[in-house]
């Protein structure tokens, strides 16, 4: 080959190599670019919503009005809405879920990850069956087992004991701060077992080395490497807790102890004219209080290489062995579950099979009509079919969505990280029932605007407000896991000569793969579950369960149908687990040393 050929070579291999690799940074750009700005999209323009409609003297949509802090001072400075009894209370009911969900879940993750704990894999079943039940249904389920006059459970402990009262009182504030956590352990439990799973056992045998024991170790190697994780959860569901409104709205709110979110309900649905303005106004001051936990977040977790402890290095997946304890900490366990979670779905199962109930076994009015008429109702057959596409839908957006954010804003240099990782959280300051309405009302002028952006009246509106009020929870999932999956990884395959869709294709997403599935699951059991989006958006023919049951327990004929329903839900729960642990995908390695 002559020295011209040679140079044409190197010159046609070096111009291909560059074009190769402006092409490989153009799709990186292209791809982050396009989930950045979705993201962006749909989680500023309700927020602006919210915050148009707090400083706007006329109703939503209304252009011949003015701006005006009149929402404000007629909430903060007026005597109608008593602020500081509403924040206390607030306050409570989420200071009790954060605890409650703290202790039944990270204490759930840990023992089934890092332990030898005999038949966890039945009691994860149980505790992830119970994100199939609404909230609002949740808080009848413990009426219905423990309430003061209808609870068959709390009858027959009166009865044995000889009591009077039950010294706990569902119905007290910090009754229905526990019966909302119980709600939330299952979400607190998948924000932190997959930082537990992924974690490098290897650390936890040094301390083993040096003699420290299992509290110590636990103490001052496990919590502090899952440390991203246990923080996302806690911000997550305290503010959560802060918005509360399913259980808060069965439970307290006839004996006058409203929150945030039943105020701003109450002020919107049972006012006329209603106060959008000032239930955005009154809404805003939860906004204030994400900016801080989110600082506090982001300040934390800011030197993420303290907690990467997935590398390249294999290593074999190590538990604690409980020793004499297995079987007396499992049966605890057991009894746990039986009374915090079986025995309130066993009494939802007994009430479904009754013709209506009374607060006692009847068993001359034992049927399975009810039953018969989930399945061949037409109405409740299109609720099911539009629940299960906008589950499938959500979910599937919402991972890829969080994904590819989350990537963003912990993998890359981009110069506007911190604001998407911000953006990411903010639906966590507005409550889903004004996050519904501002949905509602941004497509329906979206539409008049661009007509082939009218979602009104489709299932995509509701698909994209479960996305939107899940992004918080779904995003600190992935957030929480990719720092523990180091960086060496990637730059090894860079260094290589892999692309970027390699490096995704080959490493990244194997990697991830876990937590994707966990993320999905997440999202999908939420989403088809979700009321208020749903009774915000929803038309005659976009009716999924959640608003069917609803429309049920608030206007049909009595308890029996709705408990029906949510039983279906469970078992379709417990059969979907099943089909994901016989597919080989589980939320932590049973059994494995």
């Amino acid at each position: 080959m002559s020295s011209k050929q040679s140079l044409f070579e190197a010159t046609r291999n070096g111009v291909k190599g560059l074009f190769g690799v402006v092409l490989d940074r153009a799709t990186k750009r292209v791809v982050l670019g396009v989930v950045t700005l979705l993201v962006t999209f749909l989680t500023v323009v309700p927020l602006l919503f919210l915050l148009w409609t707090s400083v706007w003297s006329g109703y939503p949509g209304e252009f011949a009005a003015e701006l005006t802090v009149e929402n404000f001072q007629s909430v903060y400075l007026g005597d109608f809405f008593p602020v500081w009894k509403i924040f206390r209370n607030s306050l409570s009911i989420a200071v009790g879920m954060t605890v409650t969900g703290l202790v039944f879940g990270l204490g759930a993750a840990w023992l089934f990850v890092r332990t030898d704990l005999p038949t966890k894999g039945g009691m994860e079943l149980v505790l992830l069956s119970c994100q199939a039940i609404p909230g609002y249904i949740y808080a009848i389920m413990y009426v219905t087992a423990y309430g003061t006059d209808r609870g068959l459970v709390a009858a027959v402990v009166r009865n044995a004991l000889g009591l009077e009262t039950l010294p706990i009182d569902i119905f007290s504030p910090w009754g229905i701060a526990f019966i909302a956590g119980i709600n939330v352990v299952p979400t607190f439990y998948l924000l932190t077992v997959p930082a537990l799973q992924d974690m490098d056992p290897a650390l936890e045998e040094v301390g083993r080395v040096h003699g420290a024991s299992l509290l110590s170790t636990v103490r001052s190697i496990s919590l502090p490497l899952i440390k991203p994780a246990i923080l996302s959860a806690t911000i997550v569901v305290f503010l959560y807790g802060m918005g509360e409104f399913a259980v808060v709205s069965i439970l307290g709110v006839k004996s006058g102890f409203d929150v945030y979110s039943t105020t701003i309900h109450t002020a919107i649905k049972g006012r006329f004219p209603p106060g959008y303005g000032e239930a955005a106004a009154l809404a805003c001051s939860l906004l204030v209080l994400m900016l801080v936990f989110v600082w506090y977040y982001r300040r934390v977790t800011a030197r993420k290489t303290e907690f990467m402890t997935l590398t390249g290095r294999r290593h074999r997946t190590h538990v604690w062995s409980l020793g004499r304890w297995r079987w007396p900490l499992a049966a605890t366990i057991w009894a746990v579950l039986l009374v915090v979670w079986v025995l309130p779905i066993f009494m939802l199962l007994v009430t479904s099979v009754h013709a209506d109930w009374y607060g006692q076994v009847n068993l001359s009015a034992l049927t399975l009509d009810h039953y018969v008429t989930a399945v061949t109702d037409p109405q409740l057959r299109t609720a099911f079919l539009n629940s299960l596409i906008v589950a499938v839908g959500a979910a599937t957006l919402g991972t890829v969505l969080v994904v590819g954010t989350a990537y963003y804003t912990e993998r890359t240099d981009g110069r506007f990280r911190g604001v998407v990782d911000f953006l990411s959280l903010t639906p966590l300051a507005v409550p889903g029932i004004i996050l519904g309405a501002g949905l509602l009302f941004t497509f329906l002028w979206v539409g008049e605007i661009v007509p082939f952006l009218n979602l009104y009246g489709t299932l995509l509106i509701i698909i994209v407000g479960c996305v939107v009020v899940y992004l918080p929870v779904s995003s600190r999932i992935a957030v929480g896991n990719i720092v523990q999956i180091h960086a060496e990884l990637e730059e090894a395959a860079r260094v290589a000569g892999a692309t970027w869709a390699q490096q995704m294709r080959e490493i990244f997403l194997p990697l991830f793969k876990n937590t994707a599935a966990v993320i999905w699951f997440f999202l999908a059991m939420l989403s088809i579950q979700l009321l208020s989006i749903p009774i915000m958006t929803y038309t005659s023919d976009t009716v999924v369960v959640p608003v069917r049951l609803f429309q049920l327990y608030s206007f049909g004929p009595g308890l029996a149908p709705v408990a029906a329903i949510s039983s279906i839900f469970i078992f379709l729960t417990v059969g979907f687990l099943l089909i994901l642990r016989r597919n080989g995908i589980r939320f932590y390695e049973l059994g494995q040393r």
